[in-house]
């Protein structure tokens, strides 16, 4: 029986940190799609369908806010979860429950450096909450 791995999208500039985190996911089984930048991001979603995009805040040539208003305009990218891992949340403060609202729509959010099993968990839970919203 072929088991069909979870596809992640990770969008980063940082070269250093999206291959850690790559390494991360590809350990719990997912198939990972790197993307550093917002014309990389759409193109990827779009082309690789995946079940979560994990992306980073700060760009050199923009914001990951405006990165997700446009993947959520999108017909082709409008259901997929987006979790943040950010720089401009103090490390002190990540509990693992904060968010970060953009528009209309409230995303999970992580400071860097990430801590792992806990975002795995919410990766995992937003996939599952958005194929329980597919079903309805």
């Amino acid at each position: 029986m072929h088991v069909k791995h979870k596809k992640i999208l990770l969008v980063d500039d940082n070269p250093v940190a999206q291959k850690m985190t790559a390494r991360i996911f590809q350990n719990d089984g997912y198939e990972v799609f790197l993307a550093w930048d917002e014309d990389g991001c759409l193109q990827m979603a779009k082309t690789h369908k995946p079940h979560a995009i994990l992306m980073d805040i700060i760009f050199p040539q923009g914001d990951g806010r405006q990165f997700v208003q446009k993947l959520k305009q999108d017909q082709d990218t409008k259901d997929i979860p987006v979790v943040f891992a950010t720089n401009t949340i103090d490390l002190r403060d990540d509990k693992g429950d904060l968010v970060i609202t953009v528009g209309d729509d409230s995303f999970r959010a992580f400071a860097k450096p990430l801590h792992y099993p806990k975002l795995l968990s919410t990766v995992r839970k937003e996939i599952n909450r958005a194929n329980n919203k597919k079903k309805l």
